[in-house]
């Protein structure tokens, strides 16, 4: 849909369009002048006469005052979330698992398809011109993935961590030119750069501790994790909700949510960690805690709450987190308001902090 305002008289003008697809939405990539829809459901295979998880796209022409179906493709398997899938150089590229439960060598594949996207006169098709082998060990899914330009950095888990290195210049023959198995896994990537070097922030898990592990991707060949730290017996919505992950490159900051529960009135907590990051360590500079530990076990709470998200404007660091916004000075880490949003809550109506 496209959407542009007349400043005279504050009105809307809209156009839309749409196409039939199979499956239902899963997410939808939007780059320069493209945007894919993207469906996931299931496509039947005659050579196993069972019907198998499938990725379908539908590509619109954005560049234009109105949005144009113009092309579609489709991929085994299902992609994890929006990071899987870019558009890069005219070719789509979609990685995604294919999971087979009947299949006991191995239950899982994990691959990434490159697609042509076709021209006003090639058809409508989407033509599959390359695809990887399997990423991973056996029974190993994608567990995270991001695209920088000809590369894709994938991550997948069974019990171990392989980070993979994919080169993706050559559209037609996608090979891994690198890799490093380490302990835990990561759920979300993300890209910097410290000292005129490449690394890559993986954001994820290691037994029961939120990990957050620093990858060294300077030479692609061999990728190091040149940093890590662990947060024990806590976990963190960021590994899956990329909008709760806040990295600042100038002050190389971390900034995520963080939460504990014991089931007890004494260590729990819910809010923020402050994390400074270089090339060899990651550490914690302060906590942001947005409810006090036996308020969480013993208060009465509304039964709905505020997604985990940051915000940084000249300095000051806004956190807005279950029942409540803060106000911290990002260099010091001191208190400048605090707004509970469950002050005035009326008693006979409690529920729980965190709101199964």
């Amino acid at each position: 849909m496209d959407m542009s305002t007349n400043q005279l008289t504050n009105e809307f003008t809209t156009s839309s369009s749409g196409t039939f697809a199979p499956g239902w939405p899963d997410s939808i990539y939007v780059s320069q002048g493209f945007a894919g829809v993207i469906n996931v459901g299931h496509d039947y295979n005659p050579s196993t006469n069972r019907w198998e998880d499938s990725t379908f796209v539908s590509g619109f022409d954005i560049s234009g005052s109105k949005p144009k179906p113009f092309a579609f493709a489709r991929a085994p398997g299902r992609p994890l979330n929006k990071f899987a899938t870019d558009l890069y150089e005219g070719h789509l590229r979609v990685a995604t698992t294919t999971t087979d439960w009947f299949n006991t060598d191995s239950t899982t594949v994990n691959q990434i398809f490159v697609f042509q996207v076709p021209a006003e006169d090639q058809g409508r098709e989407m033509k599959l011109v390359g695809a990887t082998g399997h990423l991973g060990k056996k029974n190993e899914r994608i567990t995270a993935v991001r695209f920088r330009g000809d590369r894709a950095y994938v991550v997948t888990f069974e019990q171990i961590d392989p980070f993979y290195v994919v080169d993706l210049g050559e559209p037609s023959e996608p090979k891994v030119i690198g890799a490093l198995e380490i302990p835990g896994f990561s759920q979300y990537l993300h890209e910097l750069e410290l000292d005129g070097k490449k690394y890559m922030l993986g954001l994820g898990r290691q037994d029961n501790a939120i990990k957050i592990g620093l990858f060294d991707i300077s030479d692609e060949k061999n990728p190091v994790q040149s940093a890590f730290h662990l947060e024990e017996q806590a976990s963190s919505s960021a590994g899956t909700d990329s909008l709760a992950f806040r990295y600042l490159p100038i002050s190389q900051l971390l900034i995520i949510p963080k939460s504990e529960w014991t089931w007890t009135e004494a260590g729990n907590f819910d809010g923020f960690v402050v994390y400074s990051v270089n090339a060899t360590h990651i550490s914690p500079v302060y906590e942001i805690q947005h409810a006090d530990s036996q308020s969480m076990y013993r208060g009465c709470w509304y039964n709905a709450y505020l997604q985990p998200r940051s915000l940084v404007f000249q300095s000051k660091l806004t956190t807005l987190l279950s029942h409540s916004v803060l106000g911290t000075d990002l260099e010091t880490g001191d208190k400048l308001f605090d707004l509970n949003l469950d002050k005035a809550l009326n008693n006979t109506e409690c529920h729980g902090y965190f709101y199964w």
